[in-house]
């Protein structure tokens, strides 16, 4: 990037930059300051808040003085806040003046000796006149020159006596100054001493900056140009001096104030944007959007020149990387927002990465957070001078969970609002500032590892087109990049592929998609993180993008595709867990039949029930229990119409004391405890196999022994009543399908 194309905060050098018209004020101060009386010295304010662009004026209003005769005026722009103290404040300011005599004389071409010896004369005097004041120079004035305010209490004046008869050779530093003062008179020249941010220094810099220009420095044909932020000066002049007015105190050192003329708010915005044009682009369909950005936000943002350079710079650093990345509307007003709002853009940035988490299922906002961070959105506001009232709506265009109107009694919702998925997903398409998938990009330059674009679309489908092995190598190795909140790059995208529009769906290889992303299912759900309800968070999103493409397709076309991923597909555990769900969703199992919304349709659930059972009985039983799906699997295979068969196979291996209590801890998880309803699933005499494994515990084996307490918390009993439950278990009565609970579900084992 050029760095020609930062302004920096720099004023203005020429009138090519002059936007607002202050090449006509600069020309009239600069005729002020070299047109008053001769006998006395001028001090011109030029007053105008920070950013208003009292720096461009001044260097405009320099040039116009240097265009002037060389041999009749001269430009100093001194710079005090470069100087350590005071002393040296006025070693500096007398050879400046020293510098621009020498100067004048040279312009003048006056080279006789008569001349040069004049000349020689008069920075001499400076020169002298600056020695002398070195013995007094940290006090607060020269004797009789005090500025209104100045103290002069007995004890400084006794100081300034001695310091004054010091000097035994020589005049008085009062007749040093008389002789200086008729020097420079004669000299017939005029000397404008510009010093720019005074309002930036130091109370007590300010105060002997003030005093070295009323009194100490106040000669003949010398002007000073002061520029400052008047409320600010004042302030400081209170501090430094003790005075109780400082702008009664600045009124009595400025002879004549011009205020820097205030750009109208339309020159401003129209100024913005036409910068804008230059490096940046926007999508024709955003350009209202955009124009709506720069008049509203801008419209507030933008209220001085400083605020436009600055915002241009920080979209000048941010627009190389972001380009064809974010949106333009959304990226311009939150560089706007940095820039006006700091308080506001601090909690955007923290309310978007607390979304961008909630979003991905990784994590979820308690009503006590949700309170916290919106009244931390309140006290942004105040803190930058603005409501919610006035923004809402500005929120609710460019970030997420906005919800207007939610400010009920009992609970405030106007932040994380449950988000219409596919407004996230056209969000993401469209890469705003909403999407969970591109906020942090459009604060760290960098896209998040788990940030979708549409190139990452466009890699999908490029895979799918070359086959199922393709689809799931891509997902597994985009599963490998994990965001701030926890969700992978592959989660990411399955998410926006969900949303998917039904049309666009159609055109793609749909057989190959399905295919491989259950091959890639279990490896990516390998990270048991990130479980949800005691799945894999990802399952949820593969299951929905299934249900997506079975709403595109044509029924017999999806049947088959998803028959073939159910027969062949390599992720055993997911098609387990879709199985389950369909053998309780179809009524095969269970007694909570639920037909509407079925993955597999009611035609095409035999064939897959069929070839899941045949696939379990490939494995055999040695085979599912290995498996780190086991429980799952254990119960669908029974479930799924092989109950009698498999427990003749677990009767055949339970002989086995070690297999069998492996077995039984496969019936729970770390979430659930084992209850009857899970034994009855897989023996034909449960009560026998509990005492079994009783006596087994009460001889000190610790795997028997967590057995038993599974089973007594399921069924809130104490140790003491097992003996009276089993007795109530091996009494003949209708079966149960459920007493408790089997891998944390609750009121059916299978479930």
């Amino acid at each position: 990037m050029d760095a020609k194309t930062f302004n920096g905060d720099r004023p203005i050098q020429s009138l090519n930059e002059d936007l607002f018209g202050f090449a006509t004020l600069a020309e009239r101060i600069a005729a002020s300051l070299t047109s008053q009386a001769a006998n006395k010295g001028f001090v011109f304010g030029l007053e105008g808040k920070w950013g208003s662009g009292k720096s461009s004026l001044l260097a405009l209003t320099l040039a116009r003085l240097r265009e002037m005769n060389p041999a009749k005026v001269a430009a100093i722009e001194f710079r005090p806040w470069l100087i350590g103290d005071r002393d040296q404040l006025l070693t500096a300011l007398f050879d400046e003046f020293a510098k621009a005599i020498a100067e004048l004389q040279s312009a003048r071409g006056e080279t006789g000796e008569a001349t040069k010896r004049a000349a020689g004369d008069v920075v001499e005097q400076v020169r002298s006149f600056a020695r002398h004041l070195g013995p007094i120079g940290k006090l607060a004035g020269v004797a009789g020159l005090f500025v209104p305010g100045a103290s002069a209490a007995g004890d400084m004046l006794e100081k300034i006596a001695a310091a004054a008869s010091e000097q035994t050779d020589g005049p008085s530093l009062v007749a040093q100054k008389d002789r200086l003062a008729s020097a420079l008179l004669d000299l017939d020249c005029r000397i404008v001493v510009a010093i720019d941010d005074v309002d930036r220094l130091e109370p007590g810099e300010v105060a002997e900056l003030l005093r070295l220009v009323r009194s100490v420095a106040d000669f003949p044909n010398v002007s000073y140009l002061l520029c400052y932020d008047g409320l600010t000066l004042a302030h400081a002049i209170e501090s430094g001096t003790g005075v109780s007015s400082g702008t009664a105190y600045l009124e009595k050192i400025v002879q004549t104030e011009v205020a820097v003329p205030r750009p109208e708010s339309f020159a401003l915005r129209r100024w913005f944007t036409k910068e804008l044009e230059t490096f940046m682009s926007c999508d024709a369909a955003r350009v209202s959007s955009l124009q709506q950005v720069i008049d509203e936000t801008g419209g507030r943002v933008l209220k001085n020149p400083r605020a436009v350079v600055r915002a241009l710079d920080s979209l000048r650093v941010f627009w190389p990387s972001l380009a064809g990345r974010v949106d333009t509307p959304d990226l311009v007003w939150l560089r706007l927002i940095a820039v006006g709002s700091p308080n506001l853009f601090r909690w955007v940035e923290e309310y978007l990465v607390n979304f961008a988490a909630v979003s991905s299922g990784r994590s979820r906002v308690t009503d006590e957070e949700q309170i916290v961070l919106t009244q931390a959105m309140d006290a942004a506001l105040e803190k930058d001078g603005l409501t919610w009232k006035a923004l809402q709506f500005e929120l609710d265009r460019h970030l997420p969970g906005i919800d207007l109107y939610n400010l009920g009694k009992d609970k405030d919702s106007r932040i994380f609002a449950q988000a219409d998925r596919r407004l996230l997903a056209q969000a993401a398409i469209e890469k705003r500032l909403a999407s969970p998938s591109h906020a942090r990009i459009y604060f760290t330059l960098i896209a998040p590892a788990d940030g979708v674009s549409e190139s990452d679309i466009s890699r999908l489908i490029e895979a799918a087109g070359r086959g199922r092995g393709e689809v799931a190598a891509l997902l597994i190795e985009l599963d490998g990049l994990k965001g701030d909140a926890g969700a992978s790059k592959a989660e990411r995208l399955l998410d926006q592929v969900r949303f998917t529009s039904h049309e666009t769906v159609k055109t793609w290889p749909i057989e190959n998609l399905i295919h491989g992303i259950v091959d890639a299912a279990d490896e990516v759900a390998e990270d048991k993180s990130g479980l949800e309800w005691g799945r894999p968070h990802i399952w949820f999103l593969i299951e929905a993008v299934l249900k997506q493409m079975k709403v595109a397709l044509a029924p017999a076309r999806y049947d088959a595709a998803l028959y073939a991923a159910f027969e062949t597909g390599a992720s055993i555990g997911f098609l387990t867990e879709i199985f389950r769900q369909e053998t309780f969703g179809h009524g095969y199992y269970g007694d909570r039949a639920d037909p509407h919304d079925r993955l597999i349709s009611a035609d095409g659930f035999e064939p897959v029930r069929i070839s899941m059972l045949k696939r379990y009985e490939a494995l055999q039983l040695d085979g599912v229990v290995a498996s780190p799906h086991a429980t799952s699997m254990l119960y669908a295979w029974s479930q799924g119409g092989a109950r009698v068969d498999l427990m003749q196979k677990v009767a055949a291996r339970g002989s086995n004391e070690t297999w069998l209590l492996q077995f039984l801890q496969l019936l729970y998880g770390p979430r659930s405890t084992l209850s009857r309803g899970g034994l009855e699933t897989f023996f034909a005499s449960p009560a026998s196999v509990v005492r079994r494994v009783d006596a087994l515990a009460k001889k000190g084996n610790r795997p028997a022994g967590r057995i038993i307490a599974s089973l007594l918390v399921n069924s809130n009993a104490d140790e003491d009543e097992l003996e009276n439950i089993l007795t109530e278990w091996e009494t003949p009565s209708s079966p149960s399908e459920s007493s408790g609970q089997a891998e944390g579900k609750a009121t059916d084992p299978g479930v």
